[in-house]
C-alpha cells in the first residue's frame, strides 16, 4: 500500500519504515521524562563526559539497552547526572539543546534519534534506524556488511508486491522457478534439493514447504503478499548458530508492521493494471490499526486481493491468458503492553493463492505460448499462529515464542510425455504382461495391447495434494547490550509432519483439464515427520583497539520418520516395486561461528567470519533404488569472509565482501532411469568463490545504488553419474547459479507545493547466463541467457493522498528466468511478465 502517513512523530515515513521491528514494537516518540521512559532512579553519580559516554553509563545503571548512532553524539558532551535522578529526567538533561529525543521501541530497548528533517529538505539523509537479524536490537550502522535490508517504503516505491520480486532488490537472492507458484531461494550460490538453504522467517517463525514425493521442501518457498511491511532483513552465509539448519546460505527475514497503541490508523490502497498480450490485473488492500486499551493494547487487522492477468496462450488447447493468478491474504495482531517491561504479541495469518495454468511456455514456440495437452491449475493455503514474549526483568531480555502453521497445497503437473516416452520399454510391456495375464514375456501381441492400452491412459496429469503441519517453540535470553560482555543463549524445538498423494490420472484429450472422479493410472502415498531440539550461545567481547571478537555454537539433534503405500501400482512407470515400509534417520552435530570485527574512524567496519552450516539427510521412497541410493546424507558447509563497510559523506556508503565456501556432500536431485522420479542424492562437494558489493550515494538530488554479486560456483570433484543435471566434472560450474547478478536504482523527489511531492524513480536488474545441468554431452542441458529487466515510476504525495504510476519490464523484454528440460518436457521455459502497466491510489488516516 502507499500514502502511508508518518506515526510515532518526528520521524520521516521512511525511517519509520524502517525504525520499528518484529521484535522492537514501535511506541509513540515523545520527548525524554514522558511516561514511556520509567522513572527508576539512578543508583549512583554519573560524571560529565561525552555525550555517547554519558548515555551509556546511565543505560547501564538503569538496565536499559540505549542504541545511539556515534555519528549523531560526535563532539557532544553531557553534564553530569546525581544519584537518585529518575531517568527520563536524567534523559532529558543529558539531551538538552542537542536537538536529539528518546524513544522507547520494546522492552528495556531505547534509541536515541536525531530531529527530523526540515520539510524543505528532500535530499537529508535518513535517521539510523534499527533491526533484529541479529536476534538483539542493533543499528544498521553496527551490522555488517553480510546484513542487507530492504523498507517497506521501497518494497511500496518500487511495486515489489511478491517474495519471488525481491531479487530485483537484493542480488546476492536468487529465485529459481521449479513450478507454478513455486521458486528454490538460494543465497550466494548455496543452491540444493532436500531441506531448503534458506531460512523463511515471518518475524520470529521459520517456515517450510511440504516436502513432495521427492522430498524437497526447499523447492517451494512460503509466498506472501508483501502488505504492510516493516522491512525485510537478508542475512548473507551461514546463520547455523542462531536460526539453525535451514540457513546455510543465509536467512530471509520479513518484519510486518505491528499495533500501534497510541493512535487510530487506516490505509486504503487500490490498483489496475494492464500487460502487452495479456490479461489484466487489479489489487485492493487494506489497514486499520485500532488502540484498544490507549499505549497497553491494540488490534492491527490488514487484507489483500490480488488479481494477477495471464500472459501464456496455448495453442493446443485454444485459450489465451491461462496463467491467470488470484492472491488473497489476511493477517491480524493484537498487542498487549501492560508496562514498559513487557510485551506480548498474537497474531494469525492466512495466505491463499492460485493460478489457472502451468505458466511455462515452450522456446521454440515462444517464451509466451505453451503447447501442453493439459490444463494444471495449482493452489495453496498457508495458515499460521503464533505468540511472542518479550521481557525485560533488570539486565536479562528474555524472548519465547510459540508457533503453529499448516499449508496445504494441491500440484498438478503435465505427466503426459513422461508415460508417452515409456512406449518402447520393455519393463513396462512385462508387467503390463503379468497384470494382464498374458504371462511375463514382452511378445509382439503383448507388446501391441500394452501400446494401445498406454494409449488409453494419454494425456495424463500427476494430480498431488500436499499437506504440512509444524509446531514450533524457542527461547532466548540476552544481556542489555551493556559492558564488554555481549551474550545471546536460547533453546529451539520443532516437530513437523507432512503427508503427499501422488495420483497419475487422465486428463480430458479435448479441454485439458482433469477427469473427476479421478480415472487413476497409479497411486503413491508418502508421508514424513521431522522432530528436531537445538541449544545455541553466541558471545562477543569487546577487545580492545577498536576489536570485538565472536564466538558461536549451535548443539542440535534431529530424528527423521519417512514411510509410503502404493495403494495403485502405475504399470508403466513401475511404482508397484515399492515396499511398503518406514525408514528412520537419527544424527547429531554441531554448527560453529568465529568472528572479528575492528571499528575505525569515520564508522569503517572490517570483519572476518569463519561460519559453518549443515542440512538434515534423510531417506528416498522411490521405485528401483539400491540401499545405498535409498538414503542420502546431511551435507555441510565452511564460509569464510572478509567484508567491508564504509559510511561517507552527503548519504553515500560502500559495502563489499569476499567469500570462499567450502560444501562437502552436496545434496542434489537425481532421476530414475526412466525419469519419472526424482529423488536426492549426495554430490562430492562444491567450491563457491564470491565477490559481493554496493555502492550507494545522493548526485544532484538523486539518490543512486548499485549492488552486484559474482559467484563462481564449481565442483570439486566429479559428480555422480545419475544426477538429473548429467554426470559433472571437476572444475564444472554448478547449474542454475548464475556468475553475475546485479541491482541499480536511482530515483529523486521534489516539492510540489505546501504538503506534496513528487517523486521519479527507475530500478534495473540483471543476471548473466547459465546452464541447467551438468555436461556438454547432456541431451537436456540448455542454456538460460543473459537477462535485464528496466521499471520505471512516477508518484504524486499530498497529505494521506498518493498516486503511483508504474511500468515494469519497460523493454518488453522475454528475459528467460529458466530454460530446462527434462522427462516431463523440452526447451520448457519461464520468462519474465510482459511489459506492465499499473496505476496504483493510496489513502492513509
Amino acid at each position: 500500500m502507499t500514502g502511508r502517513r508518518e506515526r510515532c512523530g518526528g520521524l520521516s515515513g521512511v525511517a519509520i519504515a524502517l525504525s520499528v521491528a518484529a521484535l522492537l514494537p514501535c511506541v509513540p516518540a515523545r520527548a525524554a521524562g514522558a511516561e514511556t521512559v520509567t522513572r527508576t532512579p539512578l543508583p549512583r553519580d554519573v560524571p560529565a563526559g561525552p555525550l555517547d559516554v554519558v548515555l551509556r553509563r546511565v543505560a547501564a545503571d538503569a538496565d536499559e539497552q540505549i542504541l545511539v548512532d556515534p555519528a549523531i553524539v560526535a563532539r557532544r558532551r553531557a553534564p553530569p547526572v546525581a544519584r537518585g535522578t529518575p531517568l527520563d529526567v536524567a534523559l532529558a538533561l543529558v539531551l538538552e539543546g542537542s536537538g536529539l529525543s528518546i524513544r522507547r521501541v520494546g522492552p528495556g530497548v531505547l534509541v536515541v534519534v536525531a530531529p527530523p528533517p526540515r520539510p524543505d529538505d528532500l535530499r537529508a539523509r535518513d535517521p539510523d534506524i534499527v533491526v533484529t537479524a541479529l536476534r538483539r536490537p542493533t543499528l544498521l550502522s553496527e551490522a555488517g556488511p553480510d546484513l542487507a535490508v530492504v523498507s517497506g517504503a521501497t518494497l511500496a516505491q518500487t511495486r515489489t508486491v511478491e517474495r519471488r520480486a525481491l531479487v530485483r532488490l537484493l542480488p546476492a537472492l536468487t529465485a529459481t522457478t521449479t513450478g507454478p507458484m513455486q521458486q528454490r531461494l538460494s543465497v550466494r550460490g548455496v543452491l540444493g534439493t532436500g531441506e531448503g538453504t534458506v531460512g523463511i522467517y515471518f518475524g520470529e517463525i521459520p517456515v517450510t514447504a511440504p516436502s513432495g514425493t521427492g522430498f524437497d521442501p526447499g523447492g517451494m518457498s512460503p509466498d506472501i503478499d508483501l502488505i504492510d511491511i516493516e522491512r525485510v532483513e537478508l542475512l548473507k552465509g551461514p546463520q547455523g548458530t542462531l536460526y539453525g539448519a535451514s540457513s546455510m546460505g543465509g536467512t530471509l527475514r520479513t518484519i510486518f508492521r505491528q499495533p500501534d497503541a497510541d493512535r487510530w490508523a487506516a490505509e486504503v490502497g487500490t490498483e489496475i493494471g494492464a500487460t502487452t498480450g495479456g490479461g489484466p490485473g487489479a489489487a485492493l488492500s487494506a489497514m486499520v490499526n485500532v488502540p484498544l486499551v490507549r499505549e497497553r493494547l491494540a488490534l492491527r487487522v490488514v487484507a489483500g486481493r490480488r488479481r494477477i492477468g495471464g500472459a501464456i496462450d496455448n495453442a493446443r488447447l485454444g485459450y489465451r491468458d491461462g496463467d491467470t493468478a488470484d492472491r488473497d491474504s489476511a493477517r491480524v495482531a493484537l498487542a498487549w503492553t501492560p508496562d514498559d517491561r513487557l510485551r506480548i504479541d498474537l497474531s494469525a495469518l492466512v495466505q491463499e493463492n492460485r493460478i489457472a495454468d502451468g505458466g511455462v511456455g515452450v522456446l521454440d514456440d515462444g517464451p509466451r505460448r505453451a503447447d501442453l495437452p493439459v490444463r494444471v491449475p495449482s493452489s495453496e493455503r498457508l495458515r499460521l499462529v503464533s505468540g511472542t514474549l518479550r521481557w525485560a526483568p533488570g539486565a536479562l531480555r528474555l524472548t519465547a515464542t510459540l508457533s503453529h502453521y499448516d499449508w496445504r497445497t494441491v500440484r498438478q503437473i503435465d505427466f503426459t510425455n513422461v508415460l508417452a516416452r515409456q512406449r518402447g520399454s520393455e519393463a513396462a510391456c512385462r508387467r503390463y504382461g503379468v497384470a494382464a495375464g498374458l504371462g511375463a514375456s514382452c511378445t509382439d501381441a503383448v507388446r501391441a495391447s500394452y501400446r494401445a492400452w498406454l494409449e488409453t491412459r494419454l494425456p495424463a496429469v500427476l494430480f498431488q495434494p500436499m499437506a504440512l503441519r509444524s509446531s514450533i517453540a524457542e527461547v532466548r535470553l540476552s544481556d542489555d547490550g551493556n559492558g564488554p560482555w555481549r551474550w545471546t543463549v536460547g533453546a529451539f524445538a520443532e516437530r513437523r509432519s507432512d503427508r503427499a498423494d501422488s495420483n497419475t490420472a487422465r486428463a480430458d484429450a479435448a479441454t485439458g483439464a482433469l477427469i473427476l472422479p479421478l480415472d487413476l493410472t497409479g497411486q503413491r502415498l508418502l508421508d514424513m515427520r521431522l522432530d528436531q531440539q537445538a541449544v545455541y550461545a553466541e558471545g562477543s567481547r569487546v577487545l580492545g583497539g577498536g576489536f570485538t571478537a565472536t564466538l558461536g555454537a549451535r548443539a542440535y539433534r534431529y530424528v527423521r520418520v519417512a514411510g509410503g503405500s502404493v495403494p495403485v501400482p502405475n504399470i508403466v512407470t513401475g511404482t508397484g516395486l515399492v515396499e511398503e515400509a518406514r525408514y528412520r534417520t537419527t544424527a547429531t552435530g554441531r554448527n560453529l561461528k568465529a568472528a572479528l570485527d575492528w571499528r575505525g574512524g569515520g564508522g569503517l567496519l572490517v570483519r572476518l567470519i569463519a561460519s559453518e552450516g549443515f542440512r538434515p539427510g534423510g531417506v528416498n521412497i522411490t521405485p528401483e533404488l539400491t540401499p545405498d541410493e535409498r538414503v542420502f546424507r546431511a551435507d555441510h558447509l565452511w564460509n569464510y569472509e572478509l567484508g567491508v563497510k564504509l559510511p561517507l559523506p552527503a548519504a553515500s556508503s560502500v559495502e563489499a565482501s569476499a567469500f570462499h565456501i567450502d560444501w562437502s556432500d552436496t545434496i542434489f536431485v537425481a532421476s530414475s532411469a526412466n525419469g519419472a522420479f526424482l529423488y536426492n542424492t549426495n554430490l562430492s562437494s562444491v567450491d563457491i568463490d564470491g565477490v559481493e558489493g554496493r555502492v550507494a550515494t545522493a548526485l544532484a538530488g538523486w539518490r543512486l545504488a548499485v549492488a552486484a554479486t559474482w559467484l563462481s560456483a564449481r565442483l570439486a570433484a566429479d559428480a555422480m553419474p545419475n544426477t538429473m543435471e548429467g554426470t559433472g566434472r571437476r572444475g564444472d560450474r554448478l547449474p542454475l547459479v548464475p556468475a553475475l547478478t546485479w541491482v541499480a536504482s536511482a530515483d529523486r523527489r521534489w516539492r510540489a507545493g505546501p504538503g506534496a511531492s513528487v517523486t521519479l524513480g527507475a530500478l534495473a536488474s540483471g543476471s548473466s547466463g547459465f546452464f541447467s545441468a551438468f555436461g556438454a554431452d547432456n541431451p537436456f542441458r540448455e542454456r538460460t541467457p543473459a537477462r535485464m529487466l528496466l521499471d520505471l515510476y512516477a508518484s504524486y504525495q499530498r497529505g494521506g493522498w498518493s498516486i503511483r504510476l508504474g511500468v515494469d519490464n519497460v523493454a518488453d523484454a522475454l528475459a528467460p528466468s529458466r530454460v530446462f528440460s527434462s522427462a516431463f518436457g523440452e526447451r520448457q521455459v519461464y520468462s519474465a511478465r510482459p511489459r506492465t502497466t499499473t496505476l496504483t491510489i493510496g489513502w492513509a488516516l
